[in-house]
């Protein structure tokens, strides 16, 4: 009887293992691997997230840093960029980092590829030493394509595009998700024209060149410098500014970021103010892309409504 029972008991121990081992594999089976999707800057990586969703994996390997036009990969991340399912990528001269880095074509999506026509120069700065006043041009493509929101609209409809190239079972979910980034994209983009057209902004300076879009999509005039907000001001720079001021009589200077408060204070007594409009290009700190410019949009409305 004693050896009947355990004849019995490992029968039954092995037929119990036997029916447990497919609900392993079945687990396994079932673990989805999403696909991964690498981006260049803070817009793409927005769009892609949101259009995205829980569908896909997102990496933004330039994201602690505030201008990521300036980054470029190291060898860890081009592995990645290499072994990813798709790169998403700003164009118009963001990523000068991509002529000195191989990656698969195929896997490479330039989200400006629909509006070439619509790319503008780098434009002038504004200079003036030792008297010789005079606007020096800088050669090449201006890159934040994303401040005109209208062609912000068109690069998500590009990742829109490639994620459902990448995933059509997911086509669904990307519309959706597009359709309601894309209502989001051009509200603003109304909300811009509306407030930029409903009177004439007085004369405003920009600290660096990189409003192009901005000011060709909406209107906002004004010569650019090639200034820090961490640099203080020193003696050309106060030159430049005083014959902006006293040719073009300006109220305003925009900055990409939060100047030295010394520099704001000998700004304000030439009797002009300083002001932030961030350009949006790196990763935000407690908020996101349309959130960001609509604050962009608060301060060009208080500019607007100086007396």
């Amino acid at each position: 009887m004693r050896n009947t029972f355990l004849f019995l008991l490992a029968f039954t121990l092995i037929i119990s293992a036997c029916k447990q081992e497919p609900k392993k594999e079945e687990t396994a089976a079932v673990k989805e691997v999403k696909p991964v999707v690498y981006t260049s800057n803070y817009p793409v990586y927005f769009f892609t997230k949101n259009i995205g969703g829980e569908a896909i994996e997102v990496h933004f390997p330039a994201g602690d840093l505030s201008d990521p036009s300036t980054w470029s990969p190291v060898p860890d991340t081009i592995a990645g960029m290499q072994s990813a399912d798709l790169i998403l990528v700003n164009g118009a001269s963001f990523e000068n980092w991509l002529m000195n880095v191989s990656l698969p074509e195929d896997k490479v999506v330039n989200t400006s590829s629909n509006f070439q026509d619509q790319l503008l120069s780098s434009g002038e700065t504004f200079t003036h030493s030792h008297g010789d006043e005079g606007e020096h041009a800088h050669e090449g493509t201006a890159f934040t394509t994303w401040l005109n929101l209208e062609l912000a609209a068109k690069q998500a409809e590009e990742v829109k595009n490639a994620l459902i190239a990448l995933q059509p079972e997911n086509k669904s979910l990307f519309e959706n998700n597009h359709a309601a980034l894309a209502k989001d994209l051009m509200t603003l983009h109304s909300a811009y024209q509306h407030t930029l057209a409903s009177q004439e902004a007085p004369a405003v300076a920009f600290s660096h060149p990189v409003y192009q879009y901005l000011t060709a999509a909406y209107g906002l005039k004004g010569k650019s410098l090639h200034w820090e907000p961490e640099t203080p001001l020193d003696h050309d720079m106060i030159h430049e500014i005083e014959h902006l001021k006293k040719d073009h009589n300006i109220k305003f200077l925009i900055w990409e970021g939060e100047p030295l408060p010394e520099n704001i204070e000998k700004l304000n007594a030439m009797g002009i103010s300083s002001v932030v409009i961030t350009p949006m290009g790196g990763m935000p700190e407690g908020t996101d892309f349309i959130q960001g410019m609509k604050q962009n949009l608060e301060v060009l409305k208080g500019i607007m409504n100086d007396e």
